[in-house]
């Protein structure tokens, strides 16, 4: 009875071993696809130019009209740094991000539409490559088209951005970090 019991074990493990072998298949032979890489963004024309974030800011929510407020943010590249008044020094890229949500909260997760007007879930999104704290003519490339991401992320937010600029160009980066208030 033991034998019988310890044989019937036994077959019946071979049989759920033969099963596995020949009932899954790998997914080596799937698609894979792009990785996702953050605080990096692409812009241009065949998106290789390309820039590194290090660091986020943003200014405490204003109410841009009735029941519309507006966050700003900065993304830049490690050649800015902020002096004692909380201004940007230095030559380096400059991203700026305004989203405008209907909470007076910072970065309310969700999908904003890049669009010009101050509407809730509304975003306005520019980025300049050669910000330089001494030139008063800084003029940064407006997106016209596109989304901007916002998502908690462990103690910062990630902010996905994805459109196309005033030139026609795509630009498209995630930012993954903390963002400080200025």
């Amino acid at each position: 009875m033991k034998n019988n019991a310890l044989k019937n074990t036994l077959y019946s493990l071979f049989a759920l071993f033969l099963c596995s072998l020949i009932s899954c298949d790998s997914d080596d032979d799937l698609p894979s696809g792009p990785s996702i890489v953050v605080n990096s963004f692409s812009y241009g024309t065949d998106a290789t130019n390309s820039f590194e974030s290090t660091a986020g800011y943003y200014n405490d929510v204003v109410e841009a009209q009735q029941g519309v407020y507006r966050t700003v943010a900065f993304v830049t590249d490690e050649n800015l740094t902020l002096d004692v008044n909380s201004e940007f020094q230095g030559m380096g890229v400059l991203l700026d991000i305004v989203l405008y949500g209907n909470q007076e909260s910072a970065f309310q997760t969700g999908t904003y539409r890049i669009d010009a007007d101050q509407d809730s879930g509304n975003a306005y999104v520019a980025y300049d490559i050669d910000y330089d704290s001494n030139d008063s003519l800084n003029r940064g490339v407006p997106l016209i088209t596109g989304y901007v991401s916002v998502t908690p992320y462990q103690m910062g937010y990630a902010i996905e951005i994805d459109g196309e600029d005033l030139n026609g160009d795509r630009f498209h980066g995630i930012y993954l970090g903390n963002l400080t208030l200025l």
